[in-house]
């Protein structure tokens, strides 16, 4: 009749192994701090988006940002992005916050290349 469901416990290592990869990727990947949000939001700010303007000589598109914070399973970047906006880190013409699909178009600039995400 229709799709049986996995046991939780099954669901959650299903979950965890396709987080894991993207984890690995960040040389300052600190497990132990996987649950403290100011270590998540901060890791945000510097290898989703500052990592990815610097890659992009200084500005690229909302959307190319999405692209990374998803690979990275990122699920803070607007939030992100407007911490670095109100620290005048970054920029972008709109007021409101970015989200995708609508703002894929909108350019980000970096504003201060030499930010410390982490202080």
């Amino acid at each position: 009749p229709g799709r049986t469901q996995r046991p939780a416990n099954r669901r959650r290592a299903a979950a965890t192994k396709n987080t894991l990869p993207a984890m690995d990727k960040l040389d300052a990947w600190d497990a132990s701090k996987a649950d403290d949000p100011q270590f998540m939001m901060n890791m945000a700010k510097k290898y989703v988006i500052m990592d990815t303007l610097q890659q992009h000589g200084g500005e690229c598109k909302f959307g190319v940002l999405f692209q990374r914070a998803d690979e990275l399973h990122c699920d803070v970047l607007t939030a992100a992005l407007n911490s670095l906006k109100r620290k005048k880190a970054v920029g972008y013409e709109k007021e409101m916050p970015l989200l995708s699909p609508v703002d894929n178009e909108v350019m980000v600039k970096l504003l201060k290349p030499d930010f410390d995400c982490f202080a």
